[in-house]
């Protein structure tokens, strides 16, 4: 199963950030780049959503729409604010949210496609239609919707290449490759034979193409760095590098020490080195954010992701007290959260898991049932079925800390 990329990793932008152009390319082509000015605005929007300044983001968007309201940056720009807003601030547990950024993608979709009819070899256009494509269909993944998975991964895949063949410098296009030949490389049963439709899949050159992007790429260097975290730190890969995961994840907290995402990529990133008693420190040091009402950065809306990746920590250091308490706070945010949020039910599924621990079969059940009404818009309903069928054990410790 894969596991979902968690806040900024955790989050960030699996292939959606544009790369720099480089007009000293030796092409073939010749490109259709648009005004540097586009350009610098598009890159101190795209700074600020990495800084979740989102308000700033969608001020210089604004101002590129304003300037510029054909090109697709523009749009482009303005559908991913409301996706970090989704992603971010509300863990992607906000139907109305959902609603207005899946209907701003399909507006900046159109746009990209009337500018390409006249600017073909615009390679910044092309990788804006290939972010967007490449998220629809990231997410889709995530949820298991693997048919539009593979549609939107089919129409990113072909934006990407095409920006290389316009401009073969433009390395940060080899976010989404290599996103693509990882998973296609790593996916099982029919969900494979979907993907390999679209790209055989080649899970090494697939860490390749984001290593790539990583050493030279621009815009992307920053999001190709979490996506290598993410399979770094895949519980039981094998790929996992836990060891250079927290190096690269400790290196980001002090690059960004006032950013939430990225101190819990370093609290996941810990966990699955096994450095539990650290995992545990960092998780509790963020909840003391979380309940400071002063503090701007650590928002209400995480607490349950925290409550639940304290509790784990405490689950497989065998403090299953601490960890029920823990488990029970994430919970207890479903009351008074607007849209419970998927970290809070997938606490209901933990909660489970200790009762199974402790024997209590019929408790468990009950918690994998109550997870299980909350419906499937994270994609849990598998896991939660294979709980209900086999208790959970010790043997299943430590597993992911976040959810699948």
């Amino acid at each position: 199963m894969i596991k979902k990329i968690f806040c900024i990793s955790l989050c960030l932008f699996a292939v959606l950030l544009c790369p720099k152009i480089s007009f000293a390319a030796k092409t073939a082509i010749v490109p259709d780049d648009p005004p540097e000015e586009l350009q610098q605005l598009g890159k101190k929007g795209l700074d600020n959503i990495y800084g979740v300044k989102l308000d700033d983001a969608a001020k210089y968007f604004g101002e590129a729409m304003k300037k510029y309201p054909e090109h697709p940056i523009s749009h482009f720009g303005t559908a991913m604010v409301a996706w970090a807003r989704l992603e971010y601030l509300e863990d992607e547990s906000n139907p109305e949210l959902e609603k207005q950024y899946s209907e701003l993608t399909d507006k900046a979709i159109e746009a990209g496609r009337l500018w390409l009819k006249k600017h073909p070899n615009d390679s910044l256009a092309h990788i804006c239609m290939g972010g967007l494509y490449g998220l629809r269909a990231r997410l889709a993944v995530l949820q298991h919707r693997w048919i539009k998975a593979y549609i939107n991964g089919k129409k990113a895949l072909k934006s990407m290449r095409r920006t290389l063949e316009i401009n073969p410098e433009a390395y940060d296009a080899y976010l989404g490759l290599g996103m693509y030949e990882y998973y296609a490389g790593t996916l099982r049963g029919a969900v494979k034979v979907l993907a390999s439709l679209v790209m055989s899949g080649n899970a090494k050159k697939g860490i390749e193409m984001l290593n790539m992007c990583r050493e030279k790429g621009y815009y992307n260097v920053i999001a190709a760095k979490l996506l290598l975290i993410e399979i770094y730190t895949q519980t039981g890969g094998k790929y996992a590098d836990p060891e250079t995961a927290v190096k690269w994840a400790n290196e980001f907290r002090q690059q960004f020490p006032k950013h939430a995402q990225m101190h819990f990529v370093q609290i996941v990133s810990l966990y699955e080195n096994k450095q539990y008693d650290e995992s545990l420190k960092q998780a509790l040091d963020y909840l003391i954010h979380v309940n400071d009402k002063n503090d701007t950065v650590y928002k209400e809306r995480f607490r349950s992701r925290i409550c639940t990746a304290i509790g784990t920590n405490y689950m497989v250091m065998g403090d299953y007290g601490k960890a029920e308490e823990y488990f029970q706070m994430s919970r207890n945010t479903i009351k008074t959260d607007k849209h419970p949020a998927r970290w809070a039910v997938w606490a209901i599924a933990r909660l489970g898991n200790l009762a199974d621990l402790k024997g209590d079969r019929e408790k468990a059940i009950s918690y994998y049932k109550e997870a299980h009404a909350y419906g499937d818009g994270w994609g849990f309903h598998e896991t939660l079925d294979k709980y209900v069928k086999t208790p959970f054990s010790k043997e299943n410790l430590p597993g992911s800390l976040p959810p699948p």
